[in-house]
This record gives structure tokens, sequence and C-alpha cells, in this order.
């Protein structure tokens, strides 16, 4: 496979007999934004650098929400949420480790390494 090509892609398993299954940043982004963002407690994702909500999550907005670190034997994420008022916070933030981590086991097949969250505000809906 072309080196290129291989720049935006993360090797998820070897397949003895048939080949290669490599996942896209866009995919992890996906999956773990989505669910981050499904989880009671939490209002939103928010910009790593500013705080602010994001209103909208597409691909690009998931670039301001979400960093990762993909090394060849680990990938960990960070993610930047706000959280309703009222919620616990460690609670909210374990619940979305829980979830982002089984939802990446499940839907892309690797564990990961670590889960952080960066919670950027508390808000009232």
């Amino acid at each position: 496979m072309d080196n290129e090509l291989l720049k935006s892609v993360h090797l998820v398993a070897e397949l003895s007999n048939s080949g290669t299954v490599y996942a896209a940043d866009d995919v992890f982004s996906t999956v773990v934004g989505y669910n981050a963002s499904e989880v009671d407690g939490v209002m939103g994702l928010s910009d790593l650098n500013t705080g602010e909500l994001i209103t909208r999550i597409n691909n690009k907005t998931l670039a301001k929400a979400l960093r990762f670190e993909f090394t060849d034997e680990a990938v960990s994420v960070l993610v930047g949420i706000i959280v309703t008022a009222g919620s616990n916070l460690l609670g909210v933030s374990r619940a979305v480790q829980n979830k982002v981590a089984s939802a990446v086991q499940d839907m892309i097949g690797i564990t990961l390494a670590a889960v952080n969250i960066q919670i950027s505000d508390v808000r009232s809906r």
C-alpha cells in the first residue's frame, strides 16, 4: 500500500489470509465524538482550545473537540466536554470514558490506552 495513503489511517488488524484492515482518522473521531456526546450529563463537546460549545458535530468540529495520540502499541484520546449543571463531574467523566472505550472496542476492534476528559465548562440547559 502506498505510504502517502497511510498518513491518515491506522492499523486495526492484520488478517492472516485476507489482508490488513485500516481505519481513517475520521472513523476514530466519529465513533468517539458521537458516543461522548450521547452520555447523560454531557451538554455537548467543547473546543479544546477555546472551551466553546460545539453545536454541530461534523469532521471539522470533531477535530477541535478531540485529540488522538497514535503509537505503534496504543491509542489515547482527549475529549473536550461541557457538563450540564447539577451533574456529578466525576460521574459524567467516568461514563464518557466507559462509553467511548466500549464503542471503540466494539466498532473498531481496538482497546484505547486512555480516554482523558477535559471539562471546559458547566452550563444550564
